[in-house]
């Protein structure tokens, strides 16, 4: 139950054999119930399950392939020699990604991740979202021993849950799909202060006004439903609990409440926010892989190979950015972006410029993106203008931005994310704005 199921690419008690080689000791002196079958497949490694023999905790196990390390190093140079040859512009991006890429093969970096960010997560969102806690004895380079969480992958528990309203209401998954498709497409656009949009396109874009109104609505629909049951089953419980001793009792029965999509967006969108602008330690991988529908109704965040640090000044230039994109204030946008971000490009093109700051940093839109798709609207900016300098400070965050917007379409949700994180950034510009070489203008 982690990213994929997939079949193992171990050979027979390989898996067994690397565990005991990294932690030095017989595998029964530490764990039970040890599975042979992986539970799931991380990026770099395979997952099993077992309990700690110590206390009987459940627990996962990631275990790293053999030789991975180096055929990813040599793959990626190899990219990166082809970018040198014919696109140059992304050698320092690549670069960047490849730091953080390689922090991936270390799982001791790993564990100590997971104890940074639970603990900064656990502050604030505790009761919503969850962070596995690693087993730091039990955590090497190559195995990573950590408690396991009860969930499916996201998107997999949404496609659960809808099968069991569309058999509840006697529809087919695809109609209720389609309900479910039809309703966030007329959704009313955002402004750039997020409660509309002065995008010229005729795309619903998502922001906090709207988000936060289709969450309300949706967590009525399930006190709702909740309230109707309770009315339904009134009966059945004083049935029980008086004739039914005689009788036999009735079941009581509760409908499965439909999932607040918005809220998990929402919520999604403003951990990541807090991760970046507040504590400055984000996962650059947020992929919807990673994080899971547990069974207590949190989200469980997991695989964080990936952390990306970015200091105090770093994150008030991003805040002024974000906040520049949230107002549409095109010169703010372009002086940040050449000036204080530190980026350029052949000629500096403004139109190219803000449309780029744009794409990588709020939204996707007809607007921005026109009518080509991503990579055709990305090989027109650079045959207009191509880049020079890229600040590899702020490609992390960058990525987030993006796969944040990916979420969102997969869930039908087309996404503006710098309205939905002014706040974390105005945070951001208060607790950090006198710090030399980020105050705000």
């Amino acid at each position: 139950e982690m990213q994929d199921e997939v079949p193992t690419p171990f050979r027979e008690g390989q898996a067994r054999m690397l565990v005991e080689e990294a932690l030095e000791c017989p595998l029964e002196d530490i764990f039970i119930d040890w599975s042979d079958e992986p539970c799931g497949s991380a990026s770099i490694g395979q997952v099993h399950r077992a309990r700690l023999k110590s206390n009987g905790k459940e627990v996962a196990i990631k275990i790293q392939y053999p030789g991975i390390e180096h055929k990813f190093r040599s793959d990626l140079k190899n990219i990166i020699r082809f970018c040198k040859l014919a696109m140059p512009q992304h050698v320092k991006p690549l670069r960047e990604i490849e730091k953080q890429f390689l922090t991936e093969f270390d799982y001791k970096l790993e564990a100590q991740n997971l104890v940074e960010i639970e603990r900064n997560l656990q502050k604030q969102w505790s009761d919503r979202v969850c962070v596995p806690k690693p087993i730091l004895p039990l955590c090497k380079k190559t195995i990573l021993t950590m408690e396991y969480l009860h969930g499916v992958p996201l998107l997999k528990g949404i496609e659960k849950r809808m099968e069991v309203l569309a058999k509840q209401q006697g529809r087919t998954l695809e109609d209720l799909e389609k309900d479910f498709r039809d309703r966030y497409s007329t959704f009313d656009e955002v402004k750039d202060n997020g409660e509309g949009s002065n995008s010229s396109s005729n795309d619903s874009v998502h922001g906090p006004s709207s988000l936060a109104e289709e969450a309300s609505t949706i967590r009525w629909a399930q006190r709702l439903m909740l309230a109707q049951d309770a009315v339904m089953n009134l009966p059945r419980f004083l049935f029980n609990y008086t004739f039914g001793f005689l009788f036999g009792k009735y079941t009581i029965k509760w409908s499965d409440p439909p999932l607040n999509l918005a809220e998990i967006i929402q919520l999604l969108l403003q951990v990541h926010a807090h991760e970046i602008f507040i504590d400055g330690v984000f996962n650059g991988d947020p992929h919807p892989g990673n994080v899971l529908l547990m069974e207590d109704g949190r989200l469980g965040l997991i695989d964080y190979g990936q952390v990306k640090r970015i200091a105090p000044e770093t994150r008030v230039t991003y805040a002024k950015l974000i906040i520049a994109l949230c107002e549409d204030n095109k010169d703010d946008i372009i002086r940040i972006w050449n000036k204080d971000m530190n980026q350029k490009s052949r000629v500096n093109d403004p139109d190219v410029t803000y449309l780029l700051a744009c794409f990588w940093h709020d939204r996707n839109t007809r607007d921005v993106v026109g009518n080509w798709n991503l990579h055709q609207f990305l090989e027109v900016m650079e045959e207009r203008d191509p880049v020079e300098l890229v600040n590899e400070e702020y490609v992390m965050a960058a990525r987030v931005s993006v796969l944040m917007r990916g979420f969102g379409n997969m869930l039908g949700l087309s996404l503006r994310v710098a309205p939905l994180w002014r706040p974390y950034a105005e945070e951001a510009i208060k607790l950090y704005g006198h710090v030399e070489g980020g105050g705000c203008r």
